[in-house]
């Protein structure tokens, strides 16, 4: 954990003694693990932070075991200790090392990296849907969710969740923290040995208080809190670990603890937020209202009790020491039995000078008798069932994973060649992790209401709050609206994939194809949905008249803004009168403003106006002749 070793100095806190935080007890015969420290309570700042850093320093030095295993778990992921607040890295680093020439076989980074790659390729868009909502719900809902995909973008959310769903494979969780820097909100991956909370508090899986230790550089602290300086020049210097190699670096850092506890009941104000170092306060927000921390937890397999959960690694760790042990065997015994030996008749005429270390040499000999004086031996002593009982441990790391041995080398079974049946294969592999997927996108649900909500505050404290909204066209700001009118309980926030149709090309184009000529879709749809990048100005070229109808229709709804077609709307499919009559269905039953809803009727009417213009007058029948019979009319408006 990061030790606290000042320099030398005459300064307070500048000596050369290695100083760890350990708690002050009001007597001696008590442990410090005995008091409680209710830090929230306290009025006075220097006693709060002193109580802070003794409950956090307390929660290090009683929970040692899980920054081992977390080291061990990183070992046999990546190979290497997890250096990051490892308690020492000197005897976490005495494990026994693998021989070098060893038959690798990591079967655990296979299933760490295979179940990664699969599920990450799900992209999450939470969505708000109202239940019947009228007009003005719906549109908040609609920007919400612009603004959500915008904050999602420039936050970098999906490549942020990508390391937390290796985190939570490997450590058993994978922690996001929302953040405000510059007026923004922000997200930083956080890992499981930074987050602290007391066992008996997290009995129920939600902890009442949480502290977070980090090594923060002194000029990056002076930045966020100015009117601290003092105490964060006095503050001591800190290190990753307790170990001498961990002071053999040019930083100069120091340690930040933060703490937050979660208020009793709404009713009560005994939520706080703290930011405390070891000289002092930092921060301190004494109306911390929120009912959670901002930290969004992604869980691999929830344990039945406690705030932590157990890993993919954790649960092939005996599997994976098995197979090494294996290895190692195989190891020792191909360099120790499994070089060629030739033994030598002591009676043969062959001369000991005609052996050498080159492979594959020819020594000629004379009388060679039916009883032959050289004798090979090559064999390695490994039996077959050796390897087979290799194979099945091989095997049942995949089983315990969900994956198959075809899935971890991208591999399809013999037989296996429309697109239909690999389709059907790849939903039967991914029901094996319906359950973490699922979790998955709860991530992403209570990612985007945790934005939202720090969104909320800086606007409030600022005014508005602007995101980047990405479009087919590019960028376009977008601003954030009264997400707590939108926060209600008639408001749902819902998960869905970005995309339902296959990711592949091949099996994109080939459902698709499947849609449009079974009448599902129109050609311009198809092109929409295709989304090849080679085809992509084709398609936006193709798709314009659409997309203009659909965005003067978007403004008429939402802001009654009406806009006078002219010619150039019309098509031979008549595109824009079937959208007009869509969207008067549509919003006729959600309680759209009465002056909105007659400017739909009037576009349509409009829209027939220019049909009737565009049509030819009917040619002039000769004398004597009946007239030619008349074609029913198309796209009538609805009767009032």
């Amino acid at each position: 954990m990061p030790k606290i070793t000042p320099k030398a100095d005459k300064k307070p806190g500048r000596s050369t003694d290695r100083v760890t935080m350990k708690a002050k007890t009001r007597d001696a015969k008590l442990d410090e693990g005995m008091l409680t420290y209710e830090w929230w309570k306290t009025k006075d700042p220097g006693l709060r932070a002193k109580q802070i850093l003794s409950s956090y320093a307390y929660l290090q030095k009683n929970q040692q075991y899980r920054i081992k295993q977390a080291s061990i778990f990183n070992r046999v992921l990546f190979g290497k200790p997890l250096m990051n607040y490892a308690i020492n890295s000197k005897l976490l680093d005495t494990s026994n090392q693998l021989p070098i020439d060893r038959p690798a076989m990591n079967v655990t980074y296979s299933c760490v990296d295979t179940l990664t790659s699969r599920i990450s390729q799900n992209r999450p868009q939470p969505i708000f849907l109202t239940e019947n909502g009228n007009s003005k719900e719906r549109t908040l809902a609609k920007q919400m969710n612009q603004f959500i995909v915008g904050e999602f973008f420039r936050c970098k959310a999906y490549e942020i969740a990508v390391d937390n769903l290796k985190d939570a494979l490997a450590f058993g969780d994978g922690f996001v923290k929302i953040v405000e820097k510059n007026k923004k909100v922000q997200l930083e991956r956080r890992l499981t040995t930074q987050l602290w909370c007391d066992k008996n508090d997290a009995y129920n899986q939600k902890p009442q208080t949480l502290y977070e230790g980090d090594l923060m550089n002194r000029d990056q602290a002076r930045g966020m809190w100015p009117d601290a300086y003092k105490r964060i020049d006095n503050a001591v210097k800190a290190y990753i670990d307790g170990s001498s190699e961990s002071s053999e670096t040019i930083s100069d850092q120091i340690i930040v603890v933060e703490a937050w506890h979660r208020r009793s009941s709404e009713d009560s104000d005994d939520g706080m937020h703290v930011i405390v170092c070891s000289d002092g306060e930092l921060y301190c927000d004494e109306e911390w209202d929120k009912d959670d921390f901002p930290f969004v937890q992604l869980p691999y397999d929830k344990n039945s009790v406690g705030f932590y959960s157990r890993g993919l690694v954790e649960i092939l760790l005996g599997t994976q020491i098995e197979i090494n042990k294996m290895l190692i065997t195989a190891s020792q015994s191909i360099n120790l039995m499994g070089t060629p030996r030739i033994f030598i008749d002591e009676m043969s005429k062959v001369l000991e000078t005609a052996f050498n270390n080159n492979i594959g040499t020819i020594i000629k000999i004379r009388n060679m008798a039916s009883n032959a004086p050289i004798l090979k031996d090559g064999t390695s002593g490994l039996t077959e069932d050796w390897y087979a009982h290799l194979e099945r441990l091989v095997q049942y790391a995949y089983q315990q994973s969900g994956i198959s041995a075809m899935s971890a080398t991208s591999q399809k079974p013999m037989g296996l060649n429309s697109g239909e049946s690999i389709r059907a294969f790849d939903a039967l592999q991914s029901d094996r992790f319906a359950a973490f997927a699922k979790r998955y996108e709860n991530y992403f649900i209570d990612l985007a209401y945790k934005i939202i909500d720090l969104a909320s505050d800086i606007a409030e404290r600022e005014g508005s709050y602007t995101t980047v909204f990405p479009t087919s066209d590019g960028t376009r700001e977008v601003e954030l609206p009264k997400a707590k009118e939108l926060l209600r309980d008639t408001n749902v926030i819902q998960c869905f994939d970005q995309s339902s149709l296959p990711r592949d090309p091949a099996g994109r184009y080939a459902q698709l194809s499947e849609m449009l000529a079974a009448g599902e879709i129109d050609v311009s749809e198809f092109r929409s949905l295709i989304g090849f990048p080679d085809l992509k100005e084709s398609d936006k070229l193709a798709n314009a008249l659409r997309d203009r109808i659909k965005t003067i229709l978007d403004r008429i709804v939402d802001e009654g803004t009406y806009t006078e077609p002219d010619p150039f709307i019309l098509d031979p499919t008549g595109l824009a009168a079937t959208l007009t009559v869509q969207y008067i269905n549509l919003y006729s039953e959600v309680k759209i403003p009465e002056d909105h809803l007659n400017k739909l009727r009037m576009f349509f009417q409009a829209i027939q106006d220019l049909i009737q213009q565009a049509t030819p007058p009917p040619p002039q029948q000769a004398p004597g002749q009946p007239p030619a019979p008349q074609a029913p009319q198309t796209n009538q408006p609805p009767q009032q």
